[in-house]
């Protein structure tokens, strides 16, 4: 088993500076290889150097320039890296190349509600257009018009997401999950339960799938 593979293993069990560690090794052999260097980049992502992530995806889209994924991915890092401004630019981008993909919206979503609300309520209800089922997207719109002074409204989307995941509605308040370097950034004022997308089961789907049909057909 070589050092990428190696990696990978790592990788699946969570071990990331271990995976860091052998995706390193490998990449010193094979500069740019862009399988390498995206699982590096998440590994730099997950241990809290947003840094090192964004400079191995910008290296991954030199070659992939046209995938999703890859601008989806460096968004979050950017996000995390509290550069805003940057990680719209990279979700906009994935948004116009997979516009029929609710995660695509639902992600640019999250950020943009940083600094731009109705803009944010407007990708979030895309998103459920596209995928009526996503009780994540219903959850955060309600907290933006609830902030936006729309209580009415907000209340429905309480109702759906609480249908859709099994909640009471007094139990929709839970308790804010500990911080982790994954998923500490500035947050907004819109209560403790403004829920990540980046964590959630789409993301992992979209990330998986990715890895299946790009590198999984042996590209380099």
């Amino acid at each position: 088993m070589d050092a990428l593979e190696q990696g990978k293993k790592h990788f699946e069990n969570e071990n990331y500076q271990a995976a860091l560690d052998c995706f390193t090794s490998f990449l010193s052999m094979h500069i740019l290889h862009a399988d390498a260097l995206f699982f590096r980049a998440i590994c730099h992502r997950k241990l809290g150097d947003y840094k090192s992530s964004i400079i191995d995806f910008t290296a991954v889209l030199k070659k992939l320039p046209e995938e999703a994924t890859i601008y989806s991915e460096r968004g979050v890092s950017y996000f995390h890296n509290k550069q805003i401004d940057l990680s719209l630019q990279d979700m906009d981008k994935a948004v116009a190349l997979e516009p029929h993909k609710a995660y695509r919206y639902s992600s640019r979503a999250f950020i943009k509600a940083y600094k731009d609300v109705e803009g944010a309520i407007a990708d979030y209800k895309k998103a459920i257009a596209l995928d009526p089922e996503d009780e994540i997207s219903y959850n955060n719109l309600g907290l933006l018009e609830e902030n936006q002074g729309r209580y009415k409204e907000a209340q429905e989307s309480y109702k759906k997401s609480n249908e859709i995941i099994g909640y009471h509605p007094e139990q929709r308040q839970q308790p804010t999950p500990p911080s982790t370097p994954e998923t500490t950034a500035t947050t907004p004022s819109f209560g403790s339960v403004f829920a990540s997308v980046f964590t959630s089961q789409a993301a992992r789907k979209d990330f998986w799938n990715f890895v299946k049909t790009i590198f999984g057909k042996g590209k380099e």
